[in-house]
């Protein structure tokens, strides 16, 4: 996919609505394992289900970069490319909390 779609595309599915798990990008279900679709009280993994996809793109290139230290989510991030964490970041934004 050219890289000058991405925004239209993550614009599309923003204003589609909200998608269900078939619809989700591929690797997106390796986030739902720790990240739980709604806020838990008693754990440190952050919900991110709703939130900004621009954030949740720079948290994956900052753990992918190693600007983040983690025991899990640096592995993680290496393992998608720019426009897998984009998709994968739009889906997620997209989701209702």
């Amino acid at each position: 996919m050219h890289r000058a779609l991405l925004p239209g595309l993550a614009s599309m599915i923003l204003l589609a609505g909200p998608a269900t798990a078939a619809d989700a990008p591929p690797g997106a279900s390796s986030c739902s394992g720790c990240h739980a679709p709604k806020a838990v009280a008693d754990t440190v993994i952050p919900h991110i289900v709703g939130r900004k996809a621009a954030d949740i793109v720079t948290f994956m290139r900052e753990y992918r970069s190693g600007a983040w230290p983690s025991s899990v989510m640096g592995r993680i991030a290496k393992g998608f490319d720019d426009q897998q964490t984009e998709a994968i970041a739009a889906w997620f934004a997209a989701q209702p909390e």
